[in-house]
């Protein structure tokens, strides 16, 4: 009688080919990419309040795909598990000035890396998602734009920070999962406003990864905007995918909340919060002995 034998590689090793055995169906996948970093929220001048950060994108997701290859018998093949792209560095917010300041941009998320099965097989890994923009007295931040997957899937981008007085847009929630059996996450709340003329604009909530057969991590909440900004909420962490299932894309990082106006000194931006690592890949063998 037939035996079906499957072994999961979800950290680097070696696999030798048993006795008898030419064929096998692999299924593996790559890194995912990681979130981008939330843009910082601008100073608050004596006069005027400032505008919040753009939220981080979030990184790119990638499924797993079966491949027939042929094996030799008493082989040992090397294999080697790709890693999730680490989350981008959120922007700083901007500091306190009598005539307003802007705050900096987040960095993006790194691309994640290949999974391989010897030389006969190397899945790619997603893209890091973008940096989320930094805001000014009068520049909104921009959210990032998602990273791509396999296929170049891509993900909805983030949300936009809030102009002065004014709350931070919701990150956007990501459509047609492949699977029916797992849910996106939820985009991250946009920050609130503070009351004005006395608070700045909140930062962008981040978008939810891209859930192909694998639960979505939710956004981080953008920073409330206030006397003094306060920071953009941190991107959700990647979930732990099921056994072959698609690897998430880190979430990116909330923006930073607006600096009110502050009659003399002017108030300082919040600073936006640093993206989410992606999943790290795998490598599944499945044979009939």
């Amino acid at each position: 009688m037939s035996k079906y034998t499957k072994v999961t590689f979800t950290s680097s090793g070696t696999w030798t080919c048993p006795a008898g055995i030419t064929t096998v169906v692999v299924w593996g996948r790559g890194g995912a990419g990681g979130g981008g970093g939330g843009g910082g929220g601008g100073g608050g001048s004596t006069a005027l309040g400032a505008r919040g950060g753009g939220a981080g994108g979030v990184g790119g997701s990638v499924p797993s795909l079966p491949y027939q290859i042929t094996v030799v018998p008493g082989t040992t093949y090397t294999i080697t598990i790709g890693s999730g792209g680490a989350g981008g560095a959120g922007g700083a917010g901007a500091t306190a000035a009598a005539g307003g300041a802007a705050g900096s941009a987040g960095t993006a998320g790194s691309v994640g890396t290949s999974s391989t099965f010897g030389s006969l097989l190397a899945f790619q890994p997603g893209s890091g998602g973008a940096a989320g923009g930094a805001a000014s007295l009068t520049t909104t931040g921009t959210g990032g734009t998602a990273g791509f997957g396999v296929f170049n899937d891509e993900g909805p981008t983030s949300g936009n920070g809030g102009t002065a007085g004014s709350a931070g847009t919701t990150g956007a929630v990501p459509v047609g999962a492949i699977s029916p059996f797992f849910s996106n996450g939820t985009g991250g709340s946009g920050g609130a406003a503070g009351t004005p003329p006395h608070g700045g604009g909140g930062g962008g909530g981040s978008a939810a990864p891209v859930a192909a057969n694998a639960t979505g991590s939710n956004g981080g909440a953008g920073g409330i905007g206030g006397t003094t900004g306060t920071s953009g909420g941190a991107g959700g962490a990647a979930p732990s995918p099921p056994s072959s299932s698609a690897g998430a894309g880190g979430s990116g990082g909330g923006g930073g909340g607006g600096g009110a106006a502050t009659v003399t000194t002017g108030s300082a931006g919040g600073a936006g919060a640093t993206g989410a690592t992606g999943s790290n890949g795998q490598i599944v063998i499945v044979w009939i002995e």
